[in-house]
């Protein structure tokens, strides 16, 4: 049986439609409507298979009325054929432009007309539907993330679009957030990418979880994920929003058996005058981020005037990093190390320098810049492959055992090829392991603790040294020492400062050297700058110092001079 729904406001059209469409002998129930208004309801009420709609009717026309039941979405799987006397090929195209599948003359309808219609009307609706069904599947394509199942970079940037234009019917500021999950290629490269795509996975659908608030939640790329939020009206409540996403990464993934920690830096910009396009506000969120992850990480960071700035002079200086890698216009420069007892030398700490610089030469400012576009990994390498050479050197000419402490970047622990290339450079330049230390700060081991743990371990096997270094200045665990094959501490200058000038500070170095020692872990000051830090380390009984007061950092012909003069005292045997 068909269900056909009749509308128009003339009660003898209906009658001739309903006579003709009778007289066809088919099974047909038909409803009759004598104005929009009424055709509505029945819509609303009655699933039918065809609507038969008159064009001119009064209050309501049936452009109007077809208009109102596609804004109602009421309209499921019926066709539309429209009616009228009047014979305008303007009005017969702007109904078919309104949705309506075809258009007849009353005058000319005929049973076999009539039933032909409606039955092109109805395949005709059938394939529209599908084209429509098809549109959309294309079009969740297009805006979805095919991995994690989030809107993705195209809608992301078209919502925001959007709610700018829209702004100000909005209560309240738009807020982009941008979130970059931190050393995720850590992971990657500890896990394989089939763990980190799965990483991705349950971090969205956690966060997602929590934030049904956010207008949008999307993956716009690799580990770098965007949220909007509207109705924002304090500064606070943007940081309220982000501690509440970083928070939701404090437990631990546990993915494959593998129990995975996971951090982000987020980035946060405001829409207001001067900054209300979707450029800028994805611009300022992404300077912000950067900043978060310069702060040390783990943390959100709102777009401040002055960051555009910081974000440049960064740029720039990873620009001439790149060239200067290339190059090799990096030198090392040396630090003595003494034995505290009795001051004599027993190795060096090597350290970069970039003396031609164009922006800085100030290894604090350009080497954090490394990490962060992991430039590290190439001039870690060549750190290496230079400091090797030159303690196999020295050692050599002097026939001495002298050490080289090298500091690693957390980046390179987890280069799965750099204990092979060590071992390559110690063979090659016939290294005693023993003699190299390799220095490494407790930022590093905050998080991830058994990826650490076997990297560090990796990395230890064929017999170099470990140092922590910086020890005190925060962070300090017990627990690493228990943990982490550690052979050495080297105090932290705070440390050392702090000590000799309170007492408190001095039991507690003290208590702390002799709880090392007790453990057969080798001790360090580092900072030593006047006779009277010297003095306390030899009284506290500290193995080892280093400091300006001792020496400065020092170019390679500086410091053949200093060997030469001290070659007699130089350590024979390190301990």
């Amino acid at each position: 049986m068909m269900n056909i729904l009749l509308v128009d406001d003339q009660e003898i059209d209906r009658e001739l439609i309903k006579h003709t469409l009778f007289s066809s002998g088919k099974n047909i129930e038909i409803t009759e409507a004598s104005n929009a208004h009424e055709g509505i309801s029945n819509v609303e009420n009655t699933q039918f298979d065809v609507i038969l709609m008159d064009y001119q009717m009064p209050k309501m026309n049936g452009i109007e009325m077809l208009v109102a039941l596609k804004q109602k979405q009421t309209i499921k799987n019926a066709a539309i054929i429209m009616m009228s006397h009047n014979t305008s090929e303007d009005i017969m195209l702007e109904c078919i432009d309104a949705g309506a599948q075809d258009f007849l003359l009353k005058e000319e309808v005929t049973s076999s007309q009539l039933l032909r219609s409606i039955r092109q009307s109805r395949k005709r609706f059938e394939l529209e539907a599908k084209l429509s069904s098809s549109y959309l599947q294309v079009k969740d394509l297009a805006e979805h993330d095919q991995l994690t199942g989030l809107y993705n970079r195209y809608h992301f940037e078209d919502t925001l679009s959007a709610l700018l234009v829209n702004s100000r019917a909005l209560k309240g500021h738009v807020v982009v957030m941008l979130m970059d999950l931190d050393n995720f290629k850590h992971i990657n490269d500890s896990f394989g990418h089939a763990v980190g795509d799965k990483l991705l996975i349950q971090l969205a659908h956690r966060v997602k979880s929590h934030f049904r608030e956010s207008k949008l939640f999307a993956r716009l790329g690799g580990d770098e994920f965007g949220f909007i939020f509207t109705g924002v009206k304090k500064i606070e409540q943007t940081f309220i929003i982000a501690n509440r996403i970083l928070s939701n990464l404090e437990l631990p993934f546990q993915i494959d058996g593998h129990t995975i920690y996971c951090s982000g830096s987020i980035g946060m910009s405001i829409n207001s005058a001067k900054s209300d396009n979707i450029e800028e506000l994805i611009k300022y969120a992404d300077i912000a981020m950067y900043q978060a992850k310069t702060l040390g990480r783990n943390q959100a960071c709102l777009f401040e005037n002055n960051m555009e700035l910081d974000f440049y002079r960064a740029y720039k200086i990873e620009g001439e990093l790149r060239e200067a890698i290339k190059k090799q216009d990096f030198v090392m420069h040396y630090q003595p190390i003494y034995q505290s007892n009795d001051h004599r030398l027993i190795g060096f700490e090597a350290l970069i320098r970039w003396p031609e610089g164009p922006t800085t030469q100030n290894p604090e400012e350009f080497i954090p810049i490394a990490e962060q576009s992991r430039l590290i990994e190439p001039l870690g390498r060549w750190i290496l492959e230079e400091t090797i050479e030159q303690i196999a050197k020295w050692n050599r000419a002097l026939d001495t055992n002298l050490s080289l402490a090298i500091n690693l970047s957390p980046l390179q622990i987890h280069d799965q090829n750099l204990m092979l290339f060590i071992k390559e450079l110690l063979e090659k330049h016939q290294v005693n392991p023993a003699n190299i230390i390799l220095e490494i700060t407790e930022t590093a081991l905050l998080s991830d603790h058994d990826t650490h743990l076997e990297a560090l371990k990796t990395l230890t096997s064929f017999g170099c040294g470990l140092a922590l270094d910086d020890f005190g200045t925060g962070y300090s665990s017990i627990a690493h020492l228990l943990n982490f094959p550690i052979d050495i501490v080297k105090f932290d200058k705070t440390l050392i400062d702090g000590a000799s000038c309170n007492s408190k500070s001095a039991f507690v170095l003290q208590g702390l050297t002799e709880m090392l020692q007790n453990m057969e872990i080798i001790t360090v000051a580092e900072g030593v700058e006047t006779v009277e830090q010297v003095e306390m380390c030899e009284k506290i009984k500290i193995d080892r110092l280093q400091g300006y007061y001792l020496s400065r950092p020092m170019p390679v012909a500086q410091c053949e001079q200093l060997l030469l003069i001290d070659k007699k005292t130089i350590l024979r045997v390190i301990n």
